[in-house]
């Protein structure tokens, strides 16, 4: 029994789940959407179809909806929700800052940890984009090229493995016009995820206490 339950634990940490992610934006409409893969017969799928910045007197919100999807013919939704986070003051933000920027610092090995385990099999980013005027329009193409290039070298050159990435910077010179997509899919162990989950559980418990309220940080 203990052998057969040894074995199945293995089989789930080495085995890969599969990632796809894919963005869409159209002009001021924006679609995202993440599947996971485990196995055959494992599919979970994550929506986002709205993503609304919104300006207030209050400050700055950003709304989101998430829905979680099991795939195949029986999908239904697991879970919708919007949640929301606002910002009331510049010190405010400034505070959040403080508290968390030590945090995120020491997540930048764990996140380099987690990188170094993942394989690309599929990256591909096109984008058209028009302005109205020729030479801005050129201008912004050549940018774009460059942009696009300097931040997959910089994203590959963390990863374990992966394919040739596919970028296209399409030119409008006729009209205002832009959109862009991102097609990615990619694949880690499930062991290494587990890896990544306690070396972060631990350092949010480590910091535990050591935040501390607004009117106590200089």
């Amino acid at each position: 029994m203990s052998l057969g339950l040894g074995l199945l634990l293995a089989l789930v940490l080495f085995s890969h789940l599969i990632i796809h992610f894919r963005y869409f934006r159209e002009q001021e409409d924006d679609t995202i959407s993440v599947e996971f893969f485990l196995w055959s017969f494992i599919n979970y799928k994550i929506e986002i179809p709205v993503l609304t910045l919104q300006n207030k007197l209050s400050g700055i919100s950003l709304t989101t909806r998430t829905e979680l999807e099991t795939g195949g013919d029986n999908s239904r939704e697991l879970l919708g929700k919007a949640g929301k986070f606002s910002i009331e003051s510049l010190e405010d933000a400034i505070c959040k800052f403080k508290q968390w920027w030590p945090l995120v610092d020491e997540m930048k090995v764990i996140a380099d940890y987690f990188l170094s385990h993942i394989r690309v099999t599929c990256l591909e980013w096109h984008t058209k984009i028009g302005t109205g005027d020729a030479a801005v329009t050129g201008f912004l193409t050549g940018f774009l090229y460059s942009f696009k290039g300097g931040i997959i070298s910089a994203f590959y050159r963390k990863l374990a493995n992966a394919g040739n990435p596919k970028i296209s910077v399409e030119p409008n010179f006729r009209k205002e016009q832009f959109s862009t997509s991102i097609n990615c899919i990619f694949k880690i162990r499930v062991g290494n995820i587990m890896v990544t989950g306690v070396k972060i559980f631990m350092k949010m418990v480590k910091r535990r206490g050591v935040n501390r309220t607004c009117q106590n940080i200089p």
